[in-house]
C-alpha cells in the first residue's frame, strides 16, 4: 500500500496575472513619463546646453524603444515625436567608435524651417546663425555649438564634444 499526500495546489497563474498587470501599469507611467520630457531631456542636449553624455542617452532611448540600426559611429533610435515644436522621425546617439561624443535628431523640415521652429520654441541659447547666408545648403550654429545640416532634404541637429578636453 502506498500513501500519497495530495496538497492543493496554490493558483500562480491568477498571482501572475496580477503582477503582470501592475509591470504593465508600471511601465506605462515609465513611458509616458520619458515621452512628457523628451524635449527638455534630448532637447538640452541637442542644442548643447547639457552634458552630452551617449551612455545616458542610449539608455534614455532603449527605454523608449530599441535601437534600429548601428551605422556612422551611432545607434539610430526611430522616435515620431516633437523637439521644441519642431517634428522628430530619428535620434542617434554615438556608439563610442568615434573621437566625438554626439547626440543628435533628425527632422522632417529641411534646416532653414528647423531652426526657425527650434529658435521660437526653445530656450535662450537656441537661436541659429547660417554659416554661409550666401550658400543655399548652408549649415547653421549655435552659440552654444549645436549645428544644424542637411540629411537628404531633411535637418539634422546635433551636438559634437571632443572625446578627450585638454584640461582647462
Amino acid at each position: 500500500m502506498t500513501l500519497r499526500f495530495v496538497a492543493a495546489r496554490p493558483n500562480f497563474s491568477s498571482m501572475r496575472n496580477k503582477l503582470l498587470g501592475v509591470l504593465f501599469c508600471m511601465h506605462g507611467v515609465f513611458a509616458w513619463a520619458q515621452d512628457s520630457t523628451f524635449s527638455t531631456t534630448v532637447g538640452m542636449a541637442v542644442l548643447c546646453l547639457d552634458d552630452v553624455e551617449p551612455g545616458f542617452f542610449y539608455n534614455y532611448m532603449s527605454n523608449i524603444k530599441r535601437a534600429y540600426k548601428r551605422e556612422q559611429g551611432a545607434y539610430w533610435f526611430k522616435t515620431p515625436g516633437q523637439l521644441f515644436g519642431a517634428p522628430v522621425t530619428e535620434v542617434f546617439v554615438s556608439d563610442g567608435s568615434s573621437p566625438y561624443l554626439f547626440v543628435g535628431i533628425v527632422s522632417s523640415l529641411p534646416p532653414v524651417e528647423l531652426a526657425a521652429a527650434v529658435a521660437a520654441s526653445a530656450p535662450a541659447g537656441g537661436s541659429f546663425k547660417s554659416v554661409n547666408p550666401a550658400d543655399k545648403f548652408a549649415s547653421f550654429i549655435s552659440p552654444a555649438g549645436s549645428e544644424i545640416v542637411y540629411q537628404g532634404k531633411n535637418g539634422k541637429m546635433f551636438c559634437r564634444r571632443d572625446r578627450i578636453r585638454p584640461p582647462d
